[in-house]
């Protein structure tokens, strides 16, 4: 066992950067696929994952949902691995944006805004974490400075936007922010 897999095994307050690229975080276990200096190499498609019950104080997934192969699975071994009251945020690509049908890695092009926080969707999920927030973005690398103009509008009924609106103007991404129930 490598220090780092001490690390992710030995603590009871992780923070973990998962899925995180290039992305390095101080303070957190930056887990990927692929091993390099300040990463953890974890396959997080294969379960359970490598981490104890109840250790884990807040996680960042940045992008990754759309890479796995059972999302859902995913997201019930982050609800193992939390402690009670964890922050779980995710950031996954929007359907509409055309960019995320060009990535051959994505097993899925993209997700709704009903996707976390819906009575009605992926509700063996709904029930194992609180919505704290959520909110669609306009753009993440270019032209930034349309968020200020599309974010407001796009997030002011996002039903409405998904129904109406996602095809002629399509957004980039979606945060949802989680806290784990037990």
């Amino acid at each position: 066992m490598t220090k780092d897999m001490n690390l992710v095994y030995g603590s009871d307050n992780l923070k973990l950067n998962l899925g995180c690229g290039d992305k390095i975080i101080k303070g957190f276990v930056n887990v990927d696929l692929v091993e390099k200096p300040g990463i953890v190499k974890i396959d997080l498609n294969k379960y359970p994952l490598p981490f104890r019950d109840n250790s884990c104080i807040y996680i960042l997934s940045s992008h990754l949902l759309e890479h796995l192969n059972e999302p859902e699975k995913f997201m019930l071994e982050l609800h193992r691995i939390s402690k009670t009251g964890a922050i779980i945020d995710i950031y996954v690509p929007h359907y509409s944006l055309c960019a995320t049908y060009a990535e051959l890695s994505h097993k899925r092009p993209g997700f709704s805004y009903l996707t976390f926080g819906s009575k009605h969707w992926n509700k063996e999920i709904n029930r194992k974490f609180k919505l704290v927030s959520k909110k669609l973005y306009f753009t993440r690398t270019n032209l930034k400075f349309l968020n200020y103009i599309f974010n407001p509008l796009i997030n002011l009924n996002p039903v409405i936007y998904e129904r109406f609106f996602a095809f002629i103007f399509p957004c980039s991404q979606i945060h949802f922010k989680l806290k784990a129930l037990k």
